[in-house]
């Protein structure tokens, strides 16, 4: 547990009074959003690989649905079928597996940063490095704890439950994973039935979670998952070969000119 401490847990929580110390006004809501943003955008490539390798299956439904019907409901043989696939065509269907491990840690130490730190300052005291402890607002804090204030733009304790963050963590993950869920047509077998009902099962797990928690772990959820969304947007929306070669700022640019063209012809 100390190394999960000295590694995560310190770290981050010296990273969040950091911004908290100089971000003007002193907004503690959005401290834990630019943490989250950080965080998030450092762990883009893994991500990214995940989202191609989501891509790249997407585009093979129809010949997954293909092999379902050739196995006539013989398990072994549809697996056999789709190891040969996914060989194939080079995608591994457990490419998603390693994000969320990489993720889940940072998840159980950011409970900790933001449940601890948003509810008593002076337990935050004792994972401080002396130069953030040096830093004038600091020193103010150590003096008085009780000047500190863990809102969102004054309003919204991070403290307390915020009925709002949880539903708003939910709509946000509801719509992340309806962008990733496969679009199939026609009659819907009992997987694809199965997985329909996780894409409306999990937002509602996650606002009955969070409607319990510290208001600061729904905003965290919220916003990684805003990330989230645009990652999946963009890699959606161009090709896994073009993401890989050609840089953002040219992709945007050249989207930004075919659509110009569509709206002229």
């Amino acid at each position: 547990m100390d190394i999960f401490r000295i590694l995560l847990t310190q770290p981050l929580t010296n990273l969040l009074i950091f911004i908290f110390a100089i971000l003007p006004g002193h907004d503690f809501g959005i401290s834990i959003i630019i943490l989250t943003a950080i965080i998030r955008f450092a762990l883009w490539p893994v991500f990214g690989k995940q989202l191609h390798s989501q891509r790249k299956l997407q585009k093979l439904q129809p010949e997954i649905a293909k092999i379902k019907s050739q196995a006539g409901g013989d398990k072994q043989k549809e697996s056999k079928m789709l190891m040969e696939l996914y060989k194939e065509k080079e995608v591994s269907p457990f490419s998603s597996c390693l994000p969320l491990v990489i993720q889940f840690p940072f998840l159980i130490a950011l409970f900790f940063v933001f449940s601890q730190g948003s509810a008593d300052f002076a337990k935050n005291v004792s994972l401080l490095y002396t130069p953030v402890k040096n830093l004038a607002y600091i020193k103010e804090l150590i003096a008085d704890p009780a000047l500190f204030k863990p809102a969102l733009f004054g309003v919204i304790s991070m403290a307390k439950p915020s009925i709002a963050l949880a539903i708003l963590a939910g709509i946000t993950q509801f719509i992340q994973t309806k962008m990733i869920t496969p679009k199939q047509k026609g009659k819907l077998d009992a997987q694809t039935k199965a997985v329909n009902s996780m894409t409306m099962l999990f937002p509602l797990i996650t606002v009955v979670i969070a409607w319990g928690l510290p208001a600061a772990l729904p905003l965290y959820w919220t916003v990684t998952t805003l990330i989230a969304i645009f990652q999946q947007w963009l890699v959606m929306h161009y090709e896994v070969d073009q993401m890989e070669k050609i840089p953002l700022h040219k992709k945007i640019i050249n989207r930004l000119k075919r659509n110009k063209n569509e709206k002229k012809a």
